[in-house]
C-alpha cells in the first residue's frame, strides 16, 4: 500500500497562500493614491477676542512675588516674609534666639551689627571672632569694624598709625649763657656743659650768624639796663634766637643761663618688634612696613606724643598716642 505525499500537498497550499496574499498587496498599493487624497487648506486668520479680565488676574499672578511667611503661635498673624531656597541662621545664646538675617535683632556680637558679620562671611558662631584677625593683617574684626575697613581684604585695614606705642619721653638739655659784648657787632654766648653737651664752649656771633654746632641762630638784640639785687644799674641786654632743632624762638639775658629742653620719645610698633626708637621731637621717621608714608613727631608731652603722618598727596592726618 502505498502512503500518500502530504508533505507535498502542503507545501503546494503555502505556495497558493503567499500567491493570493502577494496579489492583495499589490492592490492595495495601487489603490493607495485613490484612498488617501490631500485636500487644499483654507487658512482662517480669525482670532476669538482675549477675555481681558481673566488675562489681567492671569497677569497679576504671574508678577506677584510670592513668599512663605512665619505664623504666630496662636495669633495666627503673619510675622515677616521667609525666603523659599535659603536657610535662616538662627543662633541661641544664652537662652536667646538671635535671627541673623532680621536687622531688627540685636548684636550677637556688640558692637558689631549681625549684618556686618555675614557680609563679611565671619565666624559669627566663635565667641572670639571680633578678635580674630581673619586676613593676617595685624588688625582684629573689631578694629576693621570701627576703621570701616575690610576684615578679609589685606590691603584694606585701619592707618599704621594705630599700631604705634609711646612708651616714655625722655629729656636732652642744651644750656645757653650770653656772657659778653666784645664789640658793637658781636656777642659772646656760651654753651654750658650738659650730659649731652658735656665741654663748655664759645660762640662769638653776629645777628643773622649760626652756632658752630649747628643748634642755634642769632636773630636779634635789644639793648636793656636793670637793677641788680643791691640797686645797681647793669647791662641786661636780651638776645633773642631760634633753637634750630625744634625751630622755635628763646630769649637770653645776659649772664643768665637758659635751659632748652629737646624731648624725645620712645616708640615701640606692634606690628614689627624689632622697632625700638627714640624721636627727637620735629624729627621724621620711617616704618619698614609702610615705606610710602611720612611719620613725624611733633610734640612729646610727659603722657602723649602727638605725631603726623602722610601718604602720598593724601591729606596731612595727625594723632595723639598715650603713654602705654
Amino acid at each position: 500500500m502505498n502512503a500518500k505525499p502530504w508533505d507535498k500537498y502542503l507545501l503546494v497550499a503555502v505556495a497558493l497562500v503567499v500567491i493570493g496574499l502577494s496579489g492583495l498587496f499589490a492592490m492595495k498599493v495601487t489603490g493607495f493614491s485613490d484612498r488617501f487624497q490631500l485636500k487644499s487648506a483654507i487658512p482662517n486668520n480669525e482670532i476669538e477676542a482675549t477675555d481681558a479680565p481673566i488675562a489681567e488676574i492671569a497677569t497679576g499672578y504671574v508678577k506677584r512675588k510670592l513668599v512663605w511667611k512665619t505664623v504666630g503661635k496662636g495669633s495666627g498673624e503673619a510675622q515677616k516674609p521667609v525666603p523659599l531656597f535659603v536657610s535662616i541662621p538662627i543662633v541661641e545664646a544664652k537662652g536667646e534666639l538671635y535671627d541673623m538675617l532680621d536687622l531688627k535683632t540685636k548684636p550677637l556680637r556688640p558692637p558689631v551689627s549681625n549684618a556686618w558679620l555675614i557680609q563679611n562671611n565671619l565666624d559669627f558662631l566663635s565667641a572670639g571672632v571680633l578678635q580674630q584677625d581673619p586676613d593676617g593683617d595685624g588688625y582684629t574684626s573689631l578694629e576693621e569694624w570701627e576703621a570701616k575697613t575690610a576684615p578679609n581684604d589685606p590691603d584694606s585695614h585701619p592707618p599704621y598709625a594705630d599700631k604705634l606705642m609711646f612708651i616714655s619721653r625722655e629729656q636732652q638739655e642744651y644750656m645757653l649763657k650770653f656772657a659778653a659784648r666784645p664789640d658793637k657787632e658781636r656777642f659772646q654766648i656760651m654753651r654750658m656743659p650738659t650730659r649731652k653737651w658735656p665741654r663748655r664752649e664759645n660762640f662769638y656771633l653776629r645777628v643773622g650768624e649760626t652756632s658752630d654746632d649747628g643748634q642755634f641762630r642769632l636773630d636779634s638784640f635789644e639793648e636793656k639796663q636793670a637793677k641788680n639785687k643791691f640797686g645797681i644799674e647793669v647791662d641786661a641786654t636780651v638776645l633773642t634766637i631760634t633753637y634750630l632743632p625744634k625751630g622755635d624762638q628763646h630769649e637770653l639775658v645776659k649772664d643768665i643761663e637758659t635751659v632748652i629742653p629737646t624731648y624725645f620719645a620712645q616708640m615701640q610698633f606692634k606690628l614689627d618688634p624689632s622697632f625700638k626708637e627714640y624721636i627727637k621731637e620735629g624729627d621724621a621717621f620711617n616704618l619698614t612696613i609702610d615705606p610710602e608714608t611720612k611719620y613725624r613727631v611733633i610734640t612729646v608731652n610727659e603722657d602723649s606724643v602727638a605725631i603726623s603722618y602722610q601718604t602720598g598727596d593724601a591729606p596731612l592726618q595727625e594723632v595723639e598716642i598715650k603713654k602705654n
